[in-house]
């Protein structure tokens, strides 16, 4: 019974993540849908989110049933969806029950939601752009699999041909859809993009709200723009505005996404990253083209106001990170504002925090005597140590010395609780990596770092008179390889 509860637990969630993802559009003014319902009452099975139009707009009601699978032991397949539980109807028979009383209203979509995929068979008469099955299901004279599935379907239903593809018209299989995982970081992309609070409190806020509807019923399950911002306001789910005035830097590297506003200058560099693989570009193509434009980037926000902060936005690796911080360093005056994931909460971090006491421990240790190489490990989140020890191994004669930085107490994932703390680390950092450039007489700096972003990029803009930094990121394989070199003189 314990496990039957969990999974619907995780069914109740995935269901209720599902229908925040899809009412937080009805926040824009030109969205083409006017309401909402949370398990409509009148909808049958595809009850969970129903999305209605706006007068003369040219979309359809739309009614959805989300289904959630703990596991992928099985498909959809044509023969799948006939397959009833226990004694009970059939999701085929459940979907089409749902359409018949609704198509009388109107026009309309009946959709399927589920993370499981569609087997090769049915997945082939599946469009990829809009969830439709394709002409060829409706092939006149059928043949093969689809021949005896679509005889199977008319029996099964009890209806003629014309009745079947009037329902598979309007029926949209929205299968292999993302995880739960992958579903909350798209419903933190689309509250960020609406000037929304992110993260695991926001979100459950949200999900209890979508409950606290259904738990009332009635009218509490129709929702509108209004609706909806009233109860942002209320649950306090508003990002808090600042009065800082920001231009906006975009560095799109792992991944593109699209942030609240329009930034001043916009940097598109995902052809030269993978993140499953670890990807990143060559030091050639970061020194004859990335690093161009960012200091292009730089001079292009030169002519910003004097208090105006980089409100700097960007899916990318943490050496990137650092690399941009360099590129507008403190010494210039430029300060930026960044937003980290911290406990849990997307914030903002401002590079200008008054730094707090934390204190940054660093342990030294001697390793070849007539080496010029100094190898800095900046742990704050959590410990690379093991990793480490390999990379040396694979270098046995590279380093005069090896600085480990971490904050007291040892990395961990909370480490860095704000922004005072991070500009703290990034203050000390540089100052420990100075003073063992000094002692040991090395020429270059090799810089691990495992810490967050934002972090990173406090720590760049204080890397200046270091002589050659190397900036290394961690591989697929669990080690580091050099991804470029930062001169900062």
């Amino acid at each position: 019974m314990g496990e039957q509860s969990a999974s619907r637990m995780e069914g109740d969630r995935y269901q209720h993540l599902y229908s925040w993802y899809v009412l937080l559009p009805l926040l824009d003014g030109n969205s083409p849908f006017e309401t909402a319902f949370v398990e409509h009452p009148e909808a049958g099975a595809a009850d969970d989110v129903t999305l209605h139009p706006r007068p003369g707009a040219a979309v359809t009601r739309q009614y959805i049933q989300v289904k959630w699978h703990v596991d992928h032991r099985a498909l959809y397949t044509l023969e799948g969806l006939m397959e009833g539980v226990g004694r009970g109807r059939s999701l085929l028979q459940k979907l089409f029950a749902a359409w018949r009383v609704l198509r009388d209203q109107g026009p309309v979509e009946v959709w399927l939601v589920s993370n499981w995929p569609a087997d090769p068979e049915l997945g082939r008469y599946l469009q990829g752009r809009d969830c439709r099955l394709l002409e060829d299901f409706f092939a006149e004279a059928p043949t093969g699999g689809l021949k005896a599935a679509r005889s199977r379907w008319l029996e099964h239903l009890g209806v003629e041909w014309d009745v079947l593809r009037a329902f598979c018209a309007d029926l949209r299989l929205r299968l292999g859809f993302a995880s739960i995982a992958e579903l909350e970081e798209r419903v933190d992309e689309r509250m960020c993009m609406r000037g929304l609070r992110q993260g695991p409190e926001p979100r459950a806020i949200a999900l209890d709200g979508i409950r606290e509807w259904i738990e009332v019923g009635g009218e509490a399950k129709r929702l509108d723009r209004a609706k909806l911002q009233t109860f942002i306001r209320d649950r306090g789910l508003l990002e808090p505005e600042t009065d800082t005035p920001g231009v906006g830097l975009w560095i799109h590297g792992w991944a593109r996404r699209q942030w609240r506003g329009q930034p001043a200058v916009e940097l598109d560099w995902t052809s030269h990253f993978d993140r499953d693989t670890r990807a990143v570009p060559t030091e050639s193509v970061w020194r004859e083209q990335l690093l161009p434009e960012l200091r292009e980037a730089r001079r292009r926000l030169a002519s910003r106001p004097t208090e105006a902060l980089i409100d700097f936005r960007g899916k990318v690796p943490l050496s990137v990170s650092l690399a941009v911080g360099a590129c507008f360093p403190e010494v210039a005056g430029d300060r930026f504002r960044v937003e980290q994931a911290t406990r849990g909460e997307t914030v903002l971090w401002s590079s200008d925090a008054k730094p707090t006491r934390r204190q940054l421990h660093g342990t030294e240790r001697e390793s070849v005597p007539d080496a010029r190489d100094l190898l800095v490990v900046f742990q704050l989140t959590g410990d690379a140590g093991p990793d480490v020890e390999r990379f040396l191994a694979g270098h046995p004669r590279r380093f005069r010395a090896v600085l480990v930085l971490e904050p007291e107490g040892g990395p961990h994932d909370g480490a860095v609780g704000s922004d005072g703390d991070a500009v703290a680390f990034a203050v000390l950092a540089r100052e420990r990596i100075r003073q063992a450039r000094v002692r040991w007489r090395t020429a270059t700096t090799h810089l691990i770092p495992y810490a967050p972003a934002g972090c990173c990029l406090f720590l760049g803009q204080r890397l200046n008179a270091l002589g050659p930094v190397v900036a290394y990121e961690r591989t697929a394989a669990g080690g580091y390889a050099p991804f470029l070199t930062l001169e900062t003189g």
